[in-house]
């Protein structure tokens, strides 16, 4: 699954203006399931697509619900506005495993237990769902992405799946799942933390586990439909490489970088050496951090960021601390301290769960607040 998946209409194969094509009995539909990469973040998900192989009729095609146009009208500000629309492309599939293979990434691949009838079902649907004027959907990281779409597929064209969750574990947040596949105190896990709000904080239902591919994949392995196992057999279509998550250097993590920052601000504010240019500074990064936060809060359609209280640590009123006078600074630290109490009730409560180096990000503040009330300069 990935944020921003190569765009590959230059391979799409259009069959709009033929016949509609009979599926033979030696026709296959298979699910394909592709291991997380650690290059780049949007990779770090894995990716899921159909593929629909005839040897008869010289058929091999994949569709791929992860792909977008670059050339659409406004794309870089519908994509930060979360209005970006995703689409379905048909290729052929000997261009699908290229990437995978470079990066030494598995593809298996769940070949369903469908007959000649529901595979032309799912067929039609597909070639359908390719068509210019249905191949756009709007993409939900969550409830509405490539995965995702792998059994809605189905349930719109052969039925309703009789998921078996016996082997998901219980009782995990979006949160909770989104981690399995983010390196601890990396940055790519800080910035995931700070940018999506407590709406991800509660508990997924079982179903909502498969906008992952790895759980669509174990979602499908044991279920059924109409009572017959709805995978027939399973191979590797790319092999089973071993996955490493990749490390972070401590000295260039997150964690690090709070602990230099909050050692800093509370030897300065210690030692009584002139704070003002470390506070403003401190000052002027949170505010600008916090008006991002409003912004991907209230401003935009992304429906993971909503409820973010990393705001409540990361002010947006910070931003006005260096240019105001006393009177003014005292009001923004007594709301500070307000809203900093407020942040630590939230995280004991559980209402969001916040990295550890925000805490320490949020203690540095502190020092920051109480100096203009303790009536010394800044």
């Amino acid at each position: 699954m990935k944020f921003f998946y190569p765009i590959l209409l230059l391979f799409s194969i259009s069959f709009f203006g033929q016949e509609k094509l009979e599926l033979s009995k030696q026709a296959e539909v298979s699910i394909l399931t592709c291991a997380p990469g650690h290059n780049e973040l949007y990779s770090s998900f894995g990716h899921s697509a159909i593929r629909v192989k005839d040897v008869i009729n010289n058929i091999d095609r994949v569709y791929n619900y992860g792909t977008f146009d670059f050339n659409k009208p406004n794309f870089y500000l519908n994509f930060c506005r979360g209005l970006l629309l995703y689409q379905v492309s048909s290729y052929d599939f000997k261009y699908f495993p290229y990437e995978y293979y470079q990066e030494n990434r598995w593809i298996k691949a769940q070949t369903l237990n469908f007959t000649q009838k529901e595979n032309q079902r799912i067929f039609d649907y597909l070639e359908w769902n390719v068509l210019p004027e249905n191949k756009d959907y709007q993409y939900d990281f969550f409830y509405d992405n490539c995965a995702t779409k792998m059994h809605e597929v189905i349930e719109k064209s052969v039925g309703k799946i009789d998921f078996d969750y016996n082997e998901f574990p219980k009782d995990l947040t979006h949160r909770n799942l989104i981690h399995q596949y983010l390196a601890k105190n990396s940055w790519s896990k800080f910035g995931i933390d700070l940018a999506l709000g407590a709406v991800i904080d509660k508990k997924a239902t079982l179903k909502q586990y498969m906008f992952l591919p790895d759980y669509i994949h174990l979602g499908l392995a044991n279920s059924s439909i109409h009572g017959k196992k709805i995978v027939a057999k399973e191979n590797y279509i790319l092999p089973d490489y071993a996955l490493i998550m990749s490390k972070t250097n401590f000295l260039l993590s997150p964690l690090f970088l709070s602990l230099i920052l909050i050692s800093i601000t509370y030897y300065l504010r210690l030692s009584n050496k002139n704070t003002r240019v470390w506070f403003s500074t401190i000052a002027i990064t949170y505010g600008i951090l916090g008006i991002v936060i409003f912004s991907l809060w209230f401003l935009t359609a992304h429906s993971t960021t909503k409820m973010n209280m990393n705001i409540l640590w990361a002010n947006p009123i910070l931003l006005a601390y260096p240019f105001v006078k006393e009177p003014l600074r005292k009001i923004i630290c007594y709301i500070g301290l307000l809203v900093l109490g407020i942040f630590l009730f939230v995280a004991i409560t559980g209402f969001q769960q916040f990295d550890f180096s925000f805490y320490i990000l949020a203690s540095c503040l502190i020092p920051l607040y109480l100096k203009p009330l303790l009536t010394f300069k800044v």
